[in-house]
């Protein structure tokens, strides 16, 4: 710790802190990463920032879908911390305080390039931020990277903080890129038509049915359209009375192959954009941590979407620390134990010098601080995980903002369909429900959740609660208290 201190100044006056720069790969999961297994691999410029840079073998998004895992990275809070965790109302509230506006106190410029989607400004995310360049919407590093690369031409001023996000790994899978077919070029089935027409997500259990009506609802808090998760369900129901087209195994090669050309895509801004900063000089002095928000399933379990399971298919995801800032004595290094996105806030906040908010859930990375015995997770559709360095424990069955859901965890008899247990480490690919087999093992894990969901309750910050006075609360940020 006194390390990473005397490093980054923490603590101390210090003149030029680091430039901070937060990287969100929308979609992309760890093992697809080269850095995390994945070869060929088709993210070259992120495996040399790793082999450079500090790893999180093992980090966990906080939910599986852009909006609720944004929420938490740039907060530092599990998305019900913030708000009702209910998928069709869910926004930011102007009470959070984002990572920009207490940087803003420390005199940090900061800006924001995102790829809209689940991640525009009407979700709560441009808070602190000037600008919040979202315009182009479900878009990729293709778009978001000139647009970085011409704030930071125009507005030299450091140190600055940016957020910057692209969705190329994101369904359909053919977001906007220099590569069509780098890899597998010589495929004939029909996966492209599919994939071209945006159905990806029409496919379950190996059949792909191209007629099933998803639905959509209307955001309440954004006034946005959105695909309802709920249709995933609604479409295994429909598997069982019709007739799909099935998925080869040589077909999902293919998709898998359209997914890597969306990495490599991605990294090819990504470096170009790091080698910006490096001609320039401010890559000396700049702090990047380049992760994802949540996974992709690819088929692992049945669909190829992010929202129907909180599998680490689903929510495990690459976290590297990169840049000239980064002390050299975590460099080459890996991180031990399971890192999250509530992680991120602290992490960042500690580097630039700046005071945290208190009761921050998670812990500073670049610090000795011991991982967390748990991590939780919360689902779009009405599930919670709790997860461990070997297992996860899934429970569903009510809403998450039901006053009677942690009753149901409490009481309800450890058995499916409440409950599924999993064992990470005979079963990486979480297709074995271990409940009946390990009954000692879903006892201690319920009893993490019952601890989390006691700590969530004792802190919340209820909506509709008492404000805090505009005022006052300027007046705390002017004398440092965050």
């Amino acid at each position: 710790m006194l390390l990473v201190a005397a490093a980054f100044g923490v603590g101390a006056a210090r003149a030029t802190p680091p430039n901070i720069v937060l990287v969100s790969v929308d979609g992309l999961r760890a093992d697809r990463v080269g850095a995390y297994g994945n070869h060929p691999s088709p993210t070259p410029g992120l495996d040399r920032l790793a082999a450079d840079g500090l790893m999180c073998d093992v980090a966990l998004s906080q939910s599986n879908e852009s909006l609720f895992s944004h929420a938490s990275i740039l907060t530092g809070r599990h998305p019900s911390e913030l708000a009702p965790p209910d998928y069709h109302t869910f926004v930011v509230p102007k009470s959070a305080l984002l990572i920009p506006e207490i940087l803003a106190v420390y005199g940090y410029a900061r800006a924001a390039f995102v790829a809209g989607g689940h991640v525009k400004g009407v979700y709560g995310f441009n808070q602190g931020f000037d600008p919040y360049w979202d315009d182009a919407d479900f878009g990729a590093f293709f778009h978001t990277v000139p647009q970085a690369l011409s704030w930071l031409a125009e507005s030299p001023r450091e140190p600055f903080f940016m957020f910057l996000h692209g969705y190329d790994t994101h369904r359909p899978y053919l977001h906007a890129g220099l590569y069509y077919h780098p890899f597998d070029g010589d495929y004939k089935g029909d996966v492209d038509e599919i994939l071209q027409q945006s159905r990806i997500e029409r496919v379950v259990d190996g059949n792909y049915y191209a007629d099933f009506p998803f639905q959509y609802f209307w955001h309440a808090g954004a006034a946005e359209r959105i695909l309802d998760p709920a249709g995933y369900g609604r479409l295994r129901d429909y598997a069982r009375t019709h007739t799909g087209k099935p998925v080869t195994p040589r077909d999902e090669l293919h998709i898998r192959a359209h997914y890597d050309t969306g990495a490599l895509s991605a990294d090819l801004q990504l470096s170009r954009f790091v080698e910006s900063l490096q001609a320039s000089g401010a890559w000396a002095h700049t702090l990047m941590l380049v992760l994802a928000d949540h996974g992709e399933d690819l088929g692992d379990h049945g669909f190829y979407n992010h929202r129907s399971s909180l599998s680490d298919s689903a929510t495990r995801v690459p976290m590297i620390f990169a840049g000239g800032a980064l002390p050299a004595s975590l460099r080459g290094k890996h991180i031990a134990g399971m890192c999250s996105a509530v992680d991120v806030a602290p992490t960042l906040l500690h580097a630039a010098g700046a005071v945290l908010p208190p009761d921050l859930p998670g812990r500073d990375l670049l610090s000795d601080a011991p991982a967390p015995p748990y991590i939780i997770q919360e689902g779009v559709l009405p599930m919670l995980a709790v997860r461990t360095a070997t297992h996860r424990l899934n429970v569903q069955g009510l809403p998450l903002d039901s006053p009677l859901f942690e009753l149901l965890v409490r009481v309800a008899p450890i058995a499916s369909p409440t409950f599924t247990l999993y064992d990470l480490v005979y079963d990486p690919g979480e297709k074995v429900d271990v409940l009946q087999a390990q009954p000692d093992v879903a006892r201690t894990l319920r009893g993490y959740l019952l601890d989390w969901l006691g700590q969530r309750k004792a802190g919340a910050r209820a909506e509709g609660g008492p404000a805090l006075d505009p005022k006052f609360r300027e007046m705390l940020r002017e004398r440092g208290y965050w």
